[in-house]
């Protein structure tokens, strides 16, 4: 057995300035040979190396004319994204197979700097409506960071690092969603003609500059491997939306919209089909006739030495549950990082309603936060009328969408984990919480391992067997 590392990721301005030609084209271009080539895999790569040219003309032939795009997985990216609005962001984190780290509102105080959509900078009327807005969020933002930092000092025990946290994660809330922030962005190849396609197909300037941006800086780096970026008519219709104006005013908080008839025996089946190599049907057919004891035994012979810092079993993903939630914006910025389930979300609107911090009230700011939510929605409306493309950069943090949210029960897992900790905001916290409540009438006995890392239980099933039997 040999071992190679073959590359890794590095900041490209440590790279020594040479002729040399950098592009992780030649290792798709290696990888690409692997299955048709008696060469080991060091060999192709230095012939790839030696040869880029000849190296281009394998990717396309193999990537675009055969059809095997997962080649071009192999090529990675990373990029700084800076001063791009928060609600663009939401389109370009919609990209499954990328890594994300965003500059949090939680922790960085936010100065005020935001995006102008392009689409109104020639409309001096409009244009002063939206500044003059923009300018009432930020400046009762400062207003409400100030009173919270003093509300948080009198009544609770906390450093001075987190009362400041505290005071913005709740300040934030008035803060709009164009407001500029920064990422690290980390995708390979073929996530990357996607996510190209898809802000090009996008109705903003924004996003199409963005795009240009990221093009710009690799398409001469690895032209074999990003080549249709153009989005087709089928690709702009997914992201025109309609007036709701048949939309329902109140929604739920959180609803259970459906979820598998046996759900745990499900799970339970699937952990003895793999055990003990039976027929699955068969399996399942017999521990719908199991006591509730038995079923659980089973689970705790599978499951009892496990640690909130290990993946559930497969198994769990054997049960799907779909729910439908009405969250703010700002809980929609955690919840969208969750990119292996499905998520399926309207557009904002403000009949959808909006989040007020309990701590707001605890201030006596809940007029004050009104007020800039119906000086927002007044701007909305102005932006609707004459450029609906651009209507949201005007909502806030506060501002909620209706979302389908698809998982199974192992996804579900890893989500309760880190949003149901202690240490996770309280609006994607009590998300959590609400998600969980349902999952836990669907599958009663699987749930128990559905919790935040602080809670997670070290015995499993024993100390929940009295809860279960008398429910």
């Amino acid at each position: 057995m040999r071992v190679i590392l073959a590359g890794y990721n590095v900041d490209i301005s440590q790279l020594p300035s040479t002729k040399t030609q950098y592009t992780p084209e030649t290792i798709s271009a290696a990888y690409a040979r692997i299955s048709r080539s008696k060469k080991s895999v060091d060999e192709l790569r230095k012939d790839a190396v030696l040869d880029v040219e000849k190296a281009r003309r394998s990717n396309k032939t193999i990537v675009f004319e055969m059809g095997h795009s997962s080649v071009a997985e192999h090529a990675v990216f990373n990029f700084d994204i800076i001063g791009i609005s928060r609600y663009l962001t939401e389109f370009v984190q919609r990209t499954r197979l990328a890594s994300f780290t965003e500059k949090s509102q939680r922790y960085v105080t936010i100065d005020g700097d935001y995006v102008i959509p392009e689409e109104i900078q020639n409309d001096t009327v409009i244009l002063k409506q939206f500044q003059n807005t923009i300018q009432l969020q930020n400046e009762t933002y400062i207003s409400l960071f100030e009173k919270l930092k003093t509300y948080f000092q009198q009544t609770t025990s906390l450093s001075i690092r987190d009362i400041e946290g505290r005071a913005k994660e709740d300040a934030r809330y008035v803060l709009s969603m164009s407001t500029q922030t920064q990422m690290g962005m980390t995708l390979n190849a073929r996530s990357m003609e996607h996510l190209l396609k898809r802000l090009y197909a996008l109705p903003l300037i924004e996003a199409k500059k963005l795009a240009d941006s990221l093009y710009e800086l690799v398409r001469n780096v690895a032209p074999s491997l990003i080549r249709y970026i153009e989005p087709s008519k089928y690709d702009t219709q997914k992201y025109k939306t309609d007036d709701f104006t048949e939309s329902i005013k109140q929604v739920e908080k959180c609803t259970l919209l459906s979820f598998p008839e046996y759900a745990d025996e499900k799970i339970i089946a699937g952990l003895i089909f793999r055990s003990k190599g039976r027929d699955y049907q068969t399996v399942l057919d017999e521990v719908k006739r199991m006591t509730v004891q038995v079923k659980e035994e089973i689970l705790h012979l599978h499951l009892n030495d496990i640690t909130c810092h290990d993946s559930l079993p497969r198994e769990f993903e054997l049960v799907d549950l779909v729910f439908q939630v009405n969250i703010s914006s700002s809980c929609f910025a955690q919840l969208k990082r969750h990119r292996i389930a499905t998520i399926i979300s309207t557009d904002y609107d403000p009949k959808f309603g909006h989040t007020i911090p309990k701590s707001i009230e605890k201030i006596a700011q809940k007029d004050a936060f009104r007020n800039v939510m119906k000086k927002s929605e007044k701007m909305y409306e102005t932006l609707w009328e004459k450029y609906p493309e651009v209507k949201n950069y005007i909502l806030t943090n506060a501002h909620h969408k209706v979302v389908l949210f698809k998982c199974n029960m192992r996804e579900l897992c890893h989500f309760a984990r880190l949003r149901q900790d202690a240490h996770a905001q309280w609006d994607i916290r009590e998300l959590a919480q609400n998600i969980i409540e349902k999952a836990q009438e669907a599958a009663p006995l699987a749930s128990v391992l559905i919790c935040g890392k602080d809670t997670f239980p070290k015995n499993l099933y024993v100390r929940n067997s009295t809860q279960i039997h008398a429910d």
